[in-house]
């Protein structure tokens, strides 16, 4: 699997019948429920960056990865894509991430409820993968990072996060519903892409060991 390459590995399994089970659109948006977590009320719309960045800070969302900004895409690799991490602190190059261990990164967006139905499980699985595997959340076509911020806190995805409001990723992803979750193995190759969210934490720890070779 690892000498596929990203575009075979995309390719696999996008019949429009499951595109349309898997997850969420960006026009059926349900409706999220208004709490405030972490002093960031869930109604609030709009965030100046240094707010956004003092609520992640207050939320205990960890600090972004560093990467290599100027770093090309690599065959069955990731895409050289930079996008912004929660709170504006820093830039990730998507293909830049070529250090350190395997990597799990997953697609998710507030207004969808299939990553809700599964964001708890990121949250234990990603808690016991410490030292082990990477994860990495990129919030998707989400303009309310307050919303964002939220989210993560209930359901303990406090992994670094990376966000992407006018959907950057749409294309060098090829991303058309979310959850979806790319399994990154140590040496930068994409090793398996997931269309559909995953049910329960001993689903998704199945997956880390049967894609990335670590068990949780």
């Amino acid at each position: 699997m690892a000498e596929q390459t990203l575009t075979k590995i995309i390719s696999m399994g996008l019949g429009v019948a499951l595109l349309g089970l898997a997850g969420c659109s960006r026009n059926s948006e349900p409706a999220v429920p208004q709490v405030t977590v972490g002093g960031v009320p869930d109604s609030q719309r709009s965030l100046a960056p240094d707010e956004v960045l003092a609520a992640r800070k207050q939320a205990a969302i960890q600090a972004c990865p560093a990467s290599d900004l100027g770093a090309k895409a690599r065959e069955g690799g990731l895409p050289a894509l930079t996008l912004d991490c929660l709170g504006g602190d820093s830039k990730v190059n998507l293909a830049g991430l070529r250090t350190g261990g395997p990597r799990v990164v997953n697609l998710w967006a507030q207004w969808c409820q299939p990553c809700t139905d599964e964001a708890p499980a990121f949250g234990e699985v990603s808690e016991r993968a410490r030292g082990k595997v990477d994860f990495l959340g990129i919030d998707y076509a989400d303009p309310f990072p307050g919303k964002a911020i939220d989210f993560a806190v209930r359901h303990g995805t406090l992994y670094p996060q990376l966000v992407d409001p006018d959907k950057d990723s749409r294309a060098p992803l090829r991303v058309s519903v979310v959850p979806q979750t790319f399994f990154v193995d140590a040496s930068g190759l994409v090793v398996h892409r997931e269309l559909k969210p995953y049910t329960d934490a001993t689903q998704l720890r199945e997956a880390v060991k049967q894609h990335l070779g670590v068990q949780l």
